[in-house]
């Protein structure tokens, strides 16, 4: 119960929707963010690196409530914000490829969560509330971000920490990955680091003494073991952090937040690491191989949901498997008792209900169970092998992964997956 309530609380911001820009593939992001804890502002600049077919004259970005005081760019003409669509008119003589540094400041009323009595704030999912950016799944960027953090605070954010100076952190993230996966967390951390292989395993904290820290942690490194011997794909960053704070769960792009009160529950029981497993699990699902559009999100999240139950059976055993999979089955059945069930691929992602979430999640990861089922053990692994090997660093559909296990298997899978990924099972 204790896990579902985590699971469901994670589940809640998850998974924003926008509009799309045809043909616009951003090639990399360099922001300059200057957070007023206090004040609960931000100001900052982003140079976007930008790919865009000439026959569009306009790039069209995500931006939220943001202001947009200038742009900065050869290309650009004019621009115009519109809700939270950045439109920007370009130049009808520009070239395919080019780059404009946008100036903006706000008070972000989602995205980014300021909590000036603890002197802290983190992102959460919705990246363009704090950044104009392209805000879809399928494009893929790297990320540079330079922080400038109050005096006495530290800062954790993604990709690899390059340098600090006078209040000052440059984090670079030199591999793509969705803008949904960007993110910082600013506090006074109690922080912990080890390495795993070339891995830095760096965990921090606000609330928990050192020894608390390391404990709740302890299992951070046979985690990357399992999921590297699992996919066959190696983590692909120098470091990986976790930060316990707030109140709400994410992944992103080499580290992951876990809300502050989890810890508590891990040191209570040392077998509630799902949350854990569950973040650094999309570091391979999620991150690296990313669904297409949200239509397919159940491949982001069912396969960590999934994942954190199949780590619990290699680490704690059977029971705790089943434990975790009946679970996930029993709120399948809630939801389908209500009448809200839905095939496993959405026709589209917009205003998900709680029910549409949960599906996805547990749905799904009992979809997979299934799937294990269906195979057996030895070839469903070498299926997700398969799978996570083809696809890392690419984006995804649902017939991807039927065609990746099918090609593994050499098993026709036409018929599990007409029932219970596109279908709705009796």
């Amino acid at each position: 119960m204790q896990l579902l309530q985590s699971l469901l609380l994670l589940l809640a911001l998850s998974a924003p929707a926008f509009a799309q820009n045809t043909g616009l593939n951003v090639l990399h992001y360099r922001a300059v963010l200057m957070p007023d804890i206090q004040a609960q502002y931000l100001k900052g600049q982003v140079t976007v690196e930008y790919e865009l077919p000439l026959q569009e004259s306009e790039m069209v970005l995500d931006a939220g409530g943001l202001e947009i005081d200038y742009i900065d760019g050869e290309q650009v003409e004019d621009f115009a914000k519109k809700g939270s669509k950045l439109r920007i008119q370009l130049s009808p003589s520009r070239e395919p490829a080019g780059e404009m540094t946008i100036h903006y400041q706000g008070s972000p009323n989602r995205g980014l969560l300021f909590d000036p009595e603890g002197n802290q704030a983190y992102t959460v999912y919705f990246t363009s509330a704090w950044m104009p950016c392209h805000d879809v799944p399928h494009d893929k960027a790297k990320i540079d971000l330079n922080i400038v953090v109050p005096e006495g605070l530290d800062c954790v954010a993604s990709g690899d920490l390059f340098w600090k100076e006078e209040g000052v952190y440059h984090w670079s993230q030199k591999v793509e990955s969705p803008t949904y996966t960007y993110g910082f967390a600013i506090g006074d951390f109690q922080s912990d680091k080890k390495l795993y292989q070339n891995t830095q395993v760096a965990n921090y904290a606000v609330n928990y003494e050192l020894d608390e820290l390391r404990y709740i942690f302890r299992e951070t490194p046979a985690m990357l073991a399992w999921f590297e011997e699992k996919t066959g794909v190696p983590y692909d960053q120098s470091s990986y952090s976790q930060v316990l704070m707030g109140n709400h769960y994410q992944e992103m792009s080499g580290f992951a937040v876990l809300r502050d009160s989890y810890g508590a529950l891990v040191l209570k029981d040392s077998t509630e690491t799902n949350l854990i497993s569950h973040e650094l699990a999309h570091q391979w699902w999620g991150n690296r191989i990313t669904c297409e559009t949200f239509s397919h999100f159940w491949l982001n999240e069912a396969f960590a949901t999934y994942m954190s139950a199949a780590y619990n059976q290699h680490r704690f055993g059977e029971e705790k498997y089943m434990a975790d999979i009946t679970s996930y089955r029993k709120v399948y059945e809630a939801v389908k008792g209500r009448g809200n069930d839905k095939p496993l691929v959405f026709k589209d992602w917009i205003n998900p209900s709680g029910d549409d979430r949960s599906l996805v999640y547990f749905k799904g990861a009992y979809v997979l169970h299934l799937l294990r089922q269906e195979l057996g053990d030895e070839a469903f692994w070498a299926g997700v092998k398969a799978y996570s090997q083809q696809y890392a660093d690419a984006t995804v559909t649902t017939a991807d992964f039927q065609r990746a296990m099918e090609a593994a298997t050499e098993r026709d899978l036409t018929g599990f997956f007409d029932q219970w990924v596109y279908g709705l099972p009796e």
